[in-house]
């Protein structure tokens, strides 16, 4: 049965691909669950990998086990979430202390944390206007991915591409100032 339904799937057959989404989706929230601990980015995950499944289906071999398939693709999905979770949780951290705690920052710290801030603007108003729009739904506004994909109606996987982008260029343009925060904090 798993050679016909990857079959059917490799040729984009609808009905099958609904089948395997109905079979699966729970179990495979519940699996996302037990990493993330948050049934909304659980289910985002999945549907994140279903997503992936139909726009490269052709990829899918039809002696591969499409159960194994999905279960490591959501595993594999679900480590990379939780690892952006952490940069963008050190990031704000970093930031929330120098505001939070000004006080505790002497005149020259003062002027990084200012100038900081002047470099995150200039680094968003230098993203793409796509990027940007996207960027700031997501961070400015706390909107989830499914959310901008259906306010901007783009797919899931251009809003996710457009956020990676966006915080590719936050490390490189402020590493140096993560080794000077990190300092500061310690």
């Amino acid at each position: 049965m798993t050679d016909t339904i990857n079959k059917r799937i490799v040729n984009g057959d609808k009905q099958a691909f609904e089948l395997i989404y109905r079979q699966y989706f729970a179990r495979l929230c519940a699996f996302a669950n037990k990493f993330l601990h948050n049934h909304s980015e659980a289910e985002e995950v999945v549907q994140d990998v279903f997503l992936m499944l139909w726009e490269n289906c052709a990829m899918l071999r039809s002696d591969e086990s499409l159960k194994s398939f999905l279960f490591q693709a959501v595993h594999n999905k679900s480590l990379n979430v939780l690892a952006h979770q952490k940069v963008t949780s050190r990031y704000s951290e970093m930031i929330r202390a120098v505001y939070a705690n000004p006080e505790e920052f002497d005149v020259h710290e003062s002027l990084m944390a200012k100038e900081l801030n002047l470099r995150i603007q200039i680094i968003v108003n230098d993203l793409a206007p796509e990027c940007k729009k996207i960027f700031l739904l997501s961070r400015a506004n706390g909107k989830k991915q499914l959310e901008i994909a259906e306010e901007l109606n783009i797919s899931i996987k251009t809003v996710e591409t457009q956020i990676n982008r966006a915080l590719k260029k936050f490390r490189i343009a402020l590493s140096d100032y993560m080794t000077i925060m990190l300092s500061l904090l310690l």
